[in-house]
């Protein structure tokens, strides 16, 4: 599963400049218990066992239907166990369902069961006819109905996927929503449309059967045995899972759609996107039987299954690994002008990872969901260092994983990789099951080498096929494959929590012809922390000096002083080539020695650090070397990447960020960065060219219109967005007619009408009101126009009663389906608006949402930013 960040810019800039939060949460929140950011001791959650099981599951026959108007399914289930004792009577997970009958099948005797309706797990209790041996198979079909509806509040107040089935459907305020349904099972919630056990410590096969209107189709798990018409207008699908798995892959998703078919040696490979989106859905999964390839030959093991299916839903919020059968979100899909900016393979090839780390084989508990997450985040690592190189997996995966692990590692929330101690499971979904353990993985290979590397992985796999595994499965895997002890590795970066962090001093002895590092390991233990933590690391260590690569092994310990023989002084000296280690490092260098690493160290994460290093000397006596070296690299380093980075931190120099709660000054470029940034709004790569015509655009000068209204006409979106963004900030007298002209273009997802309204609102010309109150409530537009039409209402339609009426309504709406991400959007809209009838709608909303806390705290947070508003 994954939850990516798609991040709507306008909105989260606003809420962070004005309260310091972002306004998209991609993740869920981890409860205080795990989250204690104080100076109080922090003890340990509750521990966490596997799950005991009573009966072994061996296989799910599951029929059902549905009732659109009540988002209710109907059906059966027969679920066939053997009991692990002898035994007359036996549990199940069933949540929120009307259990109707219990029959033994296919005998179809009664039997007496108790439904507890309140609980959630082991609530069926149903008596047997008769003891049952250890051993003997047993047959017995549960007749139900559920009443679980998965809302939009599932999937915002709590920033979840959500559970169980989701109906999707027009509305009143969305009439262009599709209609499809679909199942979230992760963690433990099947238990919402069908009896079962629901934990993932045991493997059992299944057969589901789904009857559906004519124009419906019906996506499951493993092959489409048949689908039957039925004479009252429906037609069932009827798929079959002949390998064993965990509950919680079970799925259904029921669409209207057209697939693309592809193949992998023969296994038909699908995309499920809707109806009139063939072209986009081909063009964005186009590499993925490739990947498939790519995997079964890094692992050994070919794909397993029948079939592979992707299908792109509907207020989704990422991936879910679904054995055969993936679930996406329907952002996913891009049309071949939007795929000039940015691509899908990471979220593509993370979910199909999964079909060998998480379905073949998958985590035993929870506590150990590294090893479904992890994986899945390496295994995409390594598909972007084959499709895209080894550069973009550098740049792209091992640097931003670390940033993300040292990000949350700083602002407070720790813990290890594993453990049993957790308030909530679905919490462990966080940075340390995804980044921090794909970062382990990364060292791991670098310990080992590819060759035991994968060897390893195949034996894990193998031995444990189609089984539930923990991390000792793997430990064993590794020391079977390689000879070599790893539980010193396990113990350091998975059982305990925490990373090295280096002061790296050097020195050049010109008698000895000798480099000398001296490296000192300067973290300190949590003692606010209980959760078991490492010391000091250990580790080999790749030292780049000049042209060649020397290995050392760090010792766990405070210092470690290393010395290599070289003979004239380095020019550069790289502790950590290609930054492996999870770490945070100080290593004080010269202008001169950071210059010269930026131009020339092979290590692209070398030259990117050693940007850094400028951007932060940059207001020093060297500022104009500095700068010049950083502009040139932004214009001639091989890497597009690396180009944008040198410039981000010219933009940083000339352009910094304002406080939070103030208004961006206009950038003063000098003559000699003003002349290479409008040379690099001609950069081949489209992210390089707009962030070039951003940096212009933050100038406010109108000389640059000219490039920006030029941007406008670019194939790519990024350069538009760009381009109107700078248009809005220089406020060019043709600016209004630029943006009115562009605000009327269809393109795939309004992608340029929203980059013209964007733009109209940061120039503020109140002739723009009426054409942002027709896109905010234009039914015919997306969703997210609408909401980039109201931004605009709000920033030029003060005063005016037709703007409040408005942005008023969306409020209405967005509390009357508890969607709190357009709640919060459309608040602040109400602050902007400054009307004092706006209280009225915070008093109500305080009310409405009394009972939760975390969005009580926003909404007020809100209305004090409203009340300063409305002050002179």
């Amino acid at each position: 599963m994954r939850h990516p960040n798609f991040v709507r810019r306008i909105f989260a800039a606003a809420m962070l400049a004005v309260f310091g939060f972002s306004a998209v949460i991609a993740r869920p929140l981890p409860p205080t218990a795990l989250f204690q950011q104080d100076d109080k001791k922090q003890k340990l959650p509750p521990v966490n066992w596997i799950r005991s099981r009573k009966i072994d599951v061996k296989h799910l026959d599951i029929d059902i239907r549905f009732d659109w108007d009540k988002e209710q399914a109907m059906g059966s289930t027969i679920v066939t166990f053997a009991p692990f004792e002898d035994t007359d009577k036996f549990t199940l997970d069933a949540a929120e369902m009307t259990i109707d009958s219990v029959t033994l099948s296919p005998a179809g005797a009664k039997l007496a069961f108790a439904y507890d309706d309140k609980s959630i797990q082991d609530n069926l209790e149903i008596r047997l006819d008769r003891v049952y041996k250890a051993g003997e198979d047993v047959s017995v079909k549960i007749d139900y109905a559920t009443h679980h509806v998965n809302t939009a509040s599932d999937a915002n107040l709590i920033q979840s996927f959500g559970s169980g089935l989701r109906f999707v459907k027009p509305t009143k305020d969305d009439p262009r929503h599709p209609r499809q349904i679909w199942s979230q099972g992760e963690s433990e919630f099947n238990r919402y449309w069908f009896p079962s056990y629901d934990s993932p410590n045991d493997f059992r096969t299944t057969d589901l059967k789904a009857t559906v209107g004519k124009d419906f189709y019906v996506v499951s798990n493993g092959k489409l045995m048949s689908v039957k018409d039925n004479s009252d207008g429906t037609h069932t699908f009827d798929w079959r899972m002949d390998q064993p798995y965990a509950n919680y892959l079970t799925s259904v998703a029921v669409l209207q759609t057209t697939p693309v078919t592809m193949d992998f040696d023969g296994i038909p490979v699908y995309g499920f996107g809707y109806k009139g989106e063939e072209k986009e859905v081909a063009a964005t999964t186009k590499n993925l039987p490739a990947t498939i390839r790519f995997f079964s030959e890094i692992t050994g093991v070919k794909y397993q299954y029948p079939q592979y299916a992707q299908s792109f839903v509907a207020d989704f919020p990422g991936g879910m690994e679904n054995i055969t059968a993936t679930t996406q979100q329907e952002e996913m899909i891009h049309d071949e002008r939007e795929l000039l900016d940015q691509d899908s393979e990471s979220l593509q090839s993370h979910e199909l990872g999964h079909q060998w780390f998480g379905d073949y084989v998958t985590c035993r508990d929870w506590g150990q969901i590294w090893l479904n997450e992890s994986f899945a985040t390496y295994m995409q690592m390594m598909w972007t260092e084959k499709f895209k190189g080894h550069d973009s997996f550098l740049y792209d995966d091992v640097r931003d994983n670390h940033n993300q692990v040292i990000n949350t590692w700083n602002n407070g929330y720790r813990r290890p990789i594993v453990t049993k101690y957790y308030a909530d499971k679905d919490a462990l979904f966080d940075t340390y099951a995804y980044p921090a353990g794909g970062s382990v993985l990364h060292m791991l290979r670098k310990h080992l080498g590819d060759k035991l590397f994968f060897a390893s992985l195949h034996k894990y796999l193998v031995d444990n096929a189609h089984q539930p595994v923990s991390t000792e499965d793997l430990r064993i895997a590794i020391e079977e494959t390689t000879g070599q002890s790893m539980d010193w590795f396990f113990d350091e970066w998975l059982y305990r929590m925490g990373h090295p962090i280096f002061d790296v001093t050097q020195s050049y002895d010109e008698a000895k012809k000798q480099l000398t590092l001296n490296v000192k390991q300067v973290q300190k233990i949590d003692l606010n922390n209980e959760y078991p933590q490492t010391e000091f690391f250990q580790s080999y260590v790749d030292v780049e000096i000049d042209n060649r690569i020397e290995r050392v092994w760090l010792k766990p310990q405070a210092e470690n002083v290393f010395t290599f023989n070289a003979a004239t002084k380095p020019k550069l000296v790289n502790f950590d080539y290609e930054s492996t280690l999870l770490k945070e490092m100080k290593f004080d260098k010269s202008v001169d020695d950071l210059i010269y690493q930026a131009k020339n160290d092979k290590d692209v994460l070398g030259r990117r650090w050693a940007m850094a290093e400028l951007g932060q000397k940059a207001n020093g006596a060297d500022r104009a070397r500095i700068v010049a070296a950083l502009m040139d690299d932004a214009e001639h380093d091989p890497f597009f990447r690396l180009r944008r980075g040198a410039l981000s931190e010219i933009a940083i120099i000339f352009s910094p960020d304002p406080p939070p709660g103030q208004q961006r000054p206009a950038a003063k470029l000098d003559a000699n960065v003003e002349a290479a940034v409008i040379r690099m709004t001609k950069d081949p790569a489209s992210v390089v060219r707009g962030d070039a015509i951003e940096l212009l655009g933050e100038t406010q000068d109108k000389k640059f219109a000219d490039i920006a209204l030029a941007g406008l006409a670019d194939q790519s979106y990024e350069v538009i967005d760009q381009s109107a963004l700078a248009l809005g900030r220089i406020k060019d007298p043709r600016a209004f007619e630029a943006l009115s002209k562009l605000a009327a273009t269809s393109s795939w997802r309004d992608r340029i009408r929203i980059a013209a309204l964007n733009g109209l609102a940061w120039l503020g010309d109140k002739r723009a009101l009426d054409i942002g109150l027709k896109a905010a409530t234009d039914m015919d537009l997306s969703p997210l126009a609408r909401a980039y039409g109201a931004n605009l209402v709000a920033e030029v339609g003060a005063g005016d009663q037709r703007a409040f009426d408005v942005i008023a309504d969306r409020v209405k709406q967005a509390a009357d389906r508890n969607d709190t991400r357009e709640l919060f959007e459309d608040l602040d809209s109400i602050r902007r608006l400054a009307d004092p009838r706006g209280q009225q709608i915070f008093d109500s909303l305080k009310t409405k949402f009394k009972a939760n806390a975390q969005v009580l705290q926003q909404i007020t947070a809100l209305e004090t930013a409203f009340k300063q508003a409305l002050k002179p």
